[in-house]
Parts: C-alpha cells; sequence; structure tokens
C-alpha cells in the first residue's frame, strides 16, 4: 500500500501564489488582436460615420446590417467588422 504525501498549508498556498502568477502572465501573451488599420481607412470610416448617429442598440443593429448590405466592412485578422462596430 502507497502512501500519498498530503499537501501541507504551506505549500497549498505556495502552489495557489505561482499559479496565480503564470496565469497573469499567461493572460498577458494571450490578449486579444489588437486592430491595426491604416491612418486612411480610419479617416474613412469616421467619415462615415459622422454622417449617421446611431443612438440606440436598434439603430446599432440596423446600421451593422446596412454595413454587411452595403459592403462597408474590413477584415482584421480573420474577423470580419462593419464600420458600425468601429465606432461604437
Amino acid at each position: 500500500m502507497k502512501y500519498s504525501k498530503k499537501i501541507l498549508r504551506r505549500e497549498f498556498i505556495i502552489y495557489l501564489f505561482t499559479a496565480f502568477i503564470f496565469v497573469f502572465i499567461a493572460k498577458d501573451q494571450f490578449k486579444k488582436e489588437e486592430i491595426d488599420i491604416d491612418s486612411e481607412i480610419i479617416k474613412k470610416i469616421k467619415n462615415y460615420n459622422s454622417f449617421r448617429e446611431i443612438k440606440s442598440k436598434e439603430d446599432l443593429k440596423y446600421a451593422i446590417k446596412s454595413d454587411l448590405q452595403n459592403n462597408k466592412t474590413i477584415f482584421v485578422g480573420k474577423k470580419l467588422y462593419t464600420y458600425a462596430e468601429f465606432e461604437y
């Protein structure tokens, strides 16, 4: 019969603390994709969005749907974003 060693309170705290440190380090390394877009495209998006005002969630849904129909979209990485999603 094998004897299983119990973890002492002090060892448990050390393991827990190191686990939290590793989680925070890993979280920083696996950040969300940062959106890097040319300044010309940003100006174009801001100019397009300045002509319309989106005040509520329903207007935002309509604006996203309208942008998809009018091909006002941009790929960032593997994700497709509409112009309305950038501004709001």
